[in-house]
């Protein structure tokens, strides 16, 4: 399913929206099931770049657990590690981040290069236990982009009450001077061109919280809806590329479970 560029993901958070949710099926972020889901989603998410073009997204979902595969939500991995409370895993996924000098209506970001969706690989860790979730990883990227590094770690606590799983979570991402450089950054020859200030991004701590809903209609049919705040950094805030200080993402969908 192609995109056109104008509606394409331009922050982290939009991915953020549809991870969230674990896998965006039947699933909760503590009970991973064997088995597929497929269904339909939707993510709003506006960017901190300056009056940059802002629309809903419609996302296929394609979610598998399997004995050592599995995809959930935009990340695949391979189970090093699987006991009923711990999880260690090799894993892929995107950084979601993108800028599109034609998707801005300001004149001087309009002088910038593009910057693209980065591929990112490493490791996460998942623990379970009665007091709830605790989940870390640690990536890099590998598609040419600077070869930032990416930290992520964070608290959930799911909450059943019938049909309803809520799972509200509060973490904080870590992210290197490279990979904030590269989508934040503004070069000397860039700054000669479009008059804004030359800027190196250094890394940052990007607090967040989420808030995520399941639904099961049936027993074949689940529905998700959540929500994710996130504190940006000063590095990111201090680009002449943005007028922002926070970013939010919404999410929701429609799955069936086989």
């Amino acid at each position: 399913m192609s995109v056109p560029r104008s509606r394409a993901a331009s922050l982290l958070a939009l991915i953020a929206g549809i991870a969230l949710s674990g896998a965006v099926s039947a699933q909760s972020a503590d009970d991973r099931a064997p088995g597929w889901s497929l269904g339909i989603g939707a993510a709003w998410a506006p960017s901190p770049y300056r009056s940059y073009d802002n629309k809903a997204l419609p996302l296929p979902l394609v979610n598998y657990e399997g004995k050592s595969f599995y995809f959930r939500g935009v990340s695949a991995g391979y189970k090093l590690l699987s006991t009923p409370s711990d999880e260690i895993s090799l894993i892929v996924s995107p950084f979601a981040n993108r800028f599109r000098h034609q998707d801005t209506n300001n004149a001087q970001l309009k002088q910038l290069s593009n910057r693209d969706i980065s591929g990112m690989a490493g490791v996460a860790w998942r623990h379970k236990a009665e007091w709830g979730v605790v989940s870390a990883s640690a990536q890099k990227e590998f598609t040419g982009h600077g070869g930032g590094t990416l930290l992520d770690a964070g608290y959930s606590y799911p909450l059943k009450k019938g049909a309803v799983t809520f799972i509200p979570t509060v973490g904080v991402t870590r992210s290197n001077g490279a990979l904030n450089d590269y989508y934040y950054g503004v070069s000397g020859r860039e700054a000669l061109r479009s008059g804004l200030p030359a800027y190196h991004a250094d890394g940052g701590t990007a607090p967040y919280v989420n808030l995520m809903a399941n639904y099961r209609l049936s027993p074949s049919w689940v529905t998700s809806v959540g929500m994710r705040y996130t504190l940006l950094p000063d590095a990111v805030k201090d680009s002449p590329m943005v007028n922002a200080d926070h970013t939010r993402s919404f999410f929701v969908s429609l799955s069936h479970v086989f």
